[in-house]
């Protein structure tokens, strides 16, 4: 296809699905009557989004499970929930790791025995494994390979199907964590690993989607297309800020807000932050060749 034209389809594709094709706006409101007393297990809570995500539901009156690997970022995290006006029996901290795939099942049973149900899974724990492949040998050590799958997948998957018969008894909804890595290899950002684990990622929670709808379950599945976040843990890295990521980039505040409102209007992909991401999509869709130069630009960063 002529470059040229490609950039003209390109864009002409973009502004439609930007302008025209708008997330509905949910009010406050209707979080609150949503959320409210409504059973979420969070895990992946004591990173930066599921930080701000435990804020955000407890301000809206959920009870929580929030699921981590970091003891003192939990119970941090626990704490802050709890001064935010949350009674302390309607927050319940699991300190588990999700390398342990055959006893992901326990997360699930510890939530249904401390609350009697499930309404919500924010299935939303990750590593992340910076670097070029071949560049890193520890990165293509068997074993290192398996533990970032595991985590980044096979525990997702469990995870779900173990949720999944709770979640159909309230009509619930899944949020699974994802990344625009997952759809278009993004290299500089994320190594070639931690983007394969991605794509298995969305592959298998978009085809139980299929599945569910087929099933006509009442249980629906959003997955998060989540590029550049502005997190705590980033804000440290890039103490003075970034002005090449700034428009790349959107605020946890946002993207947590992104989740709640899923809950509420169920679509089947959130892409966050929007614009970047639809933009990167049509870019790689029409114009596979720009890839190269936006590899040198992630590599400037």
């Amino acid at each position: 296809m002529n470059f040229k034209l490609s950039i003209i389809l390109a864009i002409i594709t973009t502004i439609p699905l930007y302008l025209l094709i708008p997330s509905p706006h949910v009010s406050d409101e209707q979080l609150t009557a949503h959320l409210h007393n409504k059973v979420v297990l969070l895990s992946g809570a004591d990173n930066g989004v599921g930080e701000e995500l435990a804020y955000q539901l407890a301000g809206y009156g959920a009870k929580l499970v929030l699921v981590g690997g970091n003891p003192e970022k939990l119970s941090r995290i626990r704490e802050g929930v709890i001064s935010r006006g949350t009674p302390e029996i309607d927050i319940f901290a699991i300190l588990f790791d999700f390398t342990d795939v055959n006893i992901t099942e326990e997360v699930v049973k510890q939530t249904v025995k401390k609350f009697g149900g499930l309404d919500f899974l924010v299935s939303n724990h990750d590593v992340t494994t910076p670097g070029p492949f071949l560049s890193l040998s520890y990165l293509q050590n068997p074993d290192f390979i398996e533990q970032v799958f595991k985590e980044n997948l096979f525990s997702h998957i469990q995870l779900a199907l173990h949720a999944l018969p709770y979640l159909e008894k309230q009509n619930g909804h899944m949020f699974v964590t994802s990344s625009l890595c997952g759809e278009i290899p993004l290299y500089g950002t994320t190594s070639t690993l931690h983007s394969s684990s991605k794509h298995g990622l969305n592959g298998f929670f978009y085809s139980l989607q299929q599945e569910l709808i087929a099933r006509q379950s009442p249980v629906s599945i959003t997955v998060g297309a989540f590029g550049f976040v502005w997190t705590r843990e980033l804000s440290y890295i890039y103490a003075e800020g970034n002005p090449k990521l700034s428009w790349l980039s959107g605020s946890e505040k946002d993207a947590a807000r992104g989740v709640l409102e899923a809950y509420v209007t169920r679509p089947l992909t959130m892409t966050f932050p929007t614009l970047p991401g639809i933009v990167h999509r049509m870019i790689s869709y029409f114009t596979p060749q720009l890839l190269k130069i936006l590899r040198v630009t992630q590599d400037s960063f």
